[in-house]
């Protein structure tokens, strides 16, 4: 998730420049003046990733990518006034950079997440008890950015069930590294999602370090040539990536027990197109097929809305469960195993 570029030139040098550009477009690279009644806007996004860890897929909160510059033109000019296309969001980590291109040192939202059918919910009670029941999985999330300099950051994400409310039932995924969300760059990313709790439960510690992943991706734009055939109209944009991740150590359900070094190969895109809409799919390749376990998905997709600025809303569908190509036996997209995320960018 993103917000507007801000520019670090001191407010006089901005006004001139502003001046010279005719009080709208972009004068440099961080820096773009709009005219009275236009709005700027950027792209978000995420690319999720499961980590291998014992429980289920978590539910995710937004993800993740950036815009900034504008993107090239797929073919032929733009006529005059028309918006330039901006690099659609790709973003390296399951809950990623939340807020690519805010230039603020802090940053923030607030999630509603839902399922979309009943499954199983398990929900810590006390230190030996745990609530199952079979319902539709509802949870707030609040998500913190620190991005001190550049592109590196550290993000936090709070997580609490609507229903069940105890000390023992919040938990927290976190993640940092450097990620810079233009084309033609690379990222590295260490992210933990798995069962992280304040008050864990009984032989269980607060967090498992080692479980993360380690995530280095390389993200591009594609050849115009390529790109003019699948982009459906000016102002539209394609980001894809691709990477490699390393997770230290993984629970196994075949063997009971953790294992180490899973390794994962994984590439996908992103398409905006009116620039607040976005679509998003990663596909995943195990070298090992034998530490791809039920949770861990073949593919993720996401598609939604956003204004990606603050004091504004995004809603957004995406699916982090273990999908299964078509080819495979046990293939399916678990359309309803996704979740829908009404967020709210918090303005500082």
């Amino acid at each position: 998730m993103g917000v507007i570029i801000r520019s670090r030139l001191n407010r006089q040098v901005w006004r001139k420049r502003c001046r010279r550009a005719g009080g709208i477009g972009c004068v440099s690279a961080l820096l773009c003046c709009v005219a009275p009644g236009v709005t700027a806007a950027q792209g978000v996004g995420k690319n999720p990733f499961s980590q291998g860890q014992k429980k289920a897929a978590p539910a995710a909160a937004a993800k993740p990518a950036a815009v900034a510059k504008p993107a090239p033109k797929a073919a032929g000019d733009k006529p005059a006034g028309a918006q330039p296309a901006t690099p659609a969001r790709v973003s390296t980590g399951l809950w990623g950079r939340m807020f690519y291109g805010d230039k603020a040192k802090f940053s923030g939202a607030l999630t509603f997440n839902s399922g979309l059918k009943d499954q199983r919910v398990s929900i810590p009670t006390g230190e030996d008890s745990v609530d199952q029941s079979n319902r539709v999985n509802q949870m707030m999330l609040l998500s913190l950015q620190y991005s001190p300099f550049s592109y590196w950051f550290a993000n936090v994400t709070f997580r609490m069930p609507v229903r069940e409310v105890n000390k023992y039932s919040p938990d927290f995924r976190y993640s940092f590294g450097y990620d810079d969300w233009h084309p033609n760059t690379f990222s590295l990313v260490y992210g933990n999602y798995g069962d992280n709790r304040f008050f864990p439960t009984s032989d269980n510690r607060r967090t498992y370090p080692e479980q993360g992943s380690w995530t280095f991706a390389y993200k591009f734009t594609l050849p115009k040539a390529v790109e003019k055939h699948l982009l459906l109209q000016k102002g539209d944009a394609m980001t894809c990536q691709v990477g490699t991740t390393w997770v230290p150590r993984f629970y196994s359900l075949e063997a009971n027990d953790r294992l180490k070094n899973k390794h994962v190969l994984l590439g996908g895109c992103g398409y905006s197109f009116v620039q607040h809409y976005f679509i998003r799919f990663t596909a995943f390749y195990y070298p090992d097929s034998s530490q791809q376990q039920p949770w861990d998905a073949d593919y993720t997709y996401s598609f939604g809305y956003s204004a990606y600025k603050p004091g504004t809303f995004s809603i957004q569908y995406n699916n982090y469960s273990g999908t299964r190509y078509p080819w495979h036996k046990d293939s399916n997209a678990n359309f309803r195993e996704g979740t829908i995320s009404l967020i709210y960018y918090i303005p500082f």
